[in-house]
């Protein structure tokens, strides 16, 4: 998977990402699941066997590769670890062919010594996600409940440090990917039973409402400026990830609480990419197939790179199950 695009076309010369091909697996996987077909199994085989290059003798992954095929750094970053876990537990817990498998399992068994050494708050939200879904392959792996119990406890850790009566939040600041951090919570609750990671996932994802859900439309924070406490907030340019990371932390929290409200927050979000947005204009490009790389405040950025793209795949494939329910 090209990394970016000029356009709807592909833009070799940006080469090729773990990050962006760890959002395709789980993408593919996803699609797989809902149709069954062979086309899309071999995009898992592409996508896996990207990952599985990817990673280093120590473990690590490396994330930025050429259009030549040669790595441009020795390891890649904490998110790009977190991202590489997520994807491969989830292939574990999905109905795969066992040799599938064997490769994600391959994988994270080699990488599962860097988790205590990971630090980003991000990554460690990816890796308890990855966790979660490896626990529902290996319900009785101790060691990877502990990894996701630690992260999870991490989080909470931040949370307990940063949050204020007025900014309940895991750190001094609202940047990209917010709703990944309150998701992971509300997956761990619901693997333990943890009622701290269930008030903090409350907490911090109603915290995240009122400042970018306002009447009725989602306002992400805007990657020219972000949000850091004690300033204006940036409003633009609003990246298709974070209204995925909103989305998937409302269907998390539904699923955690049954309550009915976090449908209809999820359901904002998602019609964020169709145009229920502060410009008014759709980022899904139904000819394509691709999604625009950002909402400025003159419109759409056109480009359709792999992020964008694949953010509104796992978008319209998460949300899918629970439209009947709205």
């Amino acid at each position: 998977m090209i990394q970016h695009a000029i356009f709807s076309i592909p833009n070799r010369r940006t080469g090729y990402t773990t990050d962006d091909n760890s959002r395709a697996l789980i993408a593919s996987i996803m699609e797989f699941e809902r149709t069954g077909s062979r086309q899309t199994l071999q995009l898992v085989s592409t996508y896996l066997s990207f990952l599985h290059y990817a990673q280093t003798p120590t473990g690590r992954f490396h994330n930025f590769m050429s259009y030549d095929q040669v790595w441009l750094d020795d390891m890649g970053s904490d998110d790009c670890f977190g991202r590489v876990l997520w994807a491969c537990g989830y292939a574990l817990h999905a109905e795969l062919h066992p040799n599938v498998k064997k490769v994600a399992k391959q994988l994270f068994d080699a990488a599962i010594r860097w988790i205590p050494f990971t630090q980003s708050l991000r990554a460690r939200a990816y890796m308890a996600l990855g966790c979660y879904y490896h626990l529902h392959y290996d319900p009785d792996n101790a060691d990877i409940k502990n990894a996701m119990i630690g992260q999870a406890d991490a989080l909470c850790r931040e949370y307990r440090f940063h949050a204020t009566d007025d900014w309940k939040w895991f750190e001094p600041a609202l940047t990209y990917s917010n709703g990944m951090l309150p998701r992971a919570l509300f997956m761990a609750y619901t693997a333990t039973g943890n009622r701290e990671y269930l008030d903090i996932a409350v907490e911090s994802l109603d915290f995240l409402t009122s400042v970018c859900v306002v009447d009725g439309m989602l306002h992400p924070v805007g990657c020219n400026g972000w949000y850091i406490k004690g300033f204006e907030r940036a409003w633009y340019d609003q990246q298709p990830v974070d209204p995925l990371g909103h989305q998937l932390s409302y269907l998390a929290a539904y699923e955690a609480t049954n309550d009915p409200k976090y449908l209809h927050l999820a359901k904002i979000c998602f019609d964020w990419f169709f145009g229920h947005n502060s410009v008014g204009e759709a980022l899904y490009d139904p000819v394509t197939g691709g999604c625009y790389d950002a909402l400025t405040e003159g419109g759409p950025n056109y480009n359709q790179g792999s992020e964008s793209t694949v953010a509104c795949l796992l978008a319209q494939l998460s949300m899918q199950p629970f439209l009947d329910k709205i």
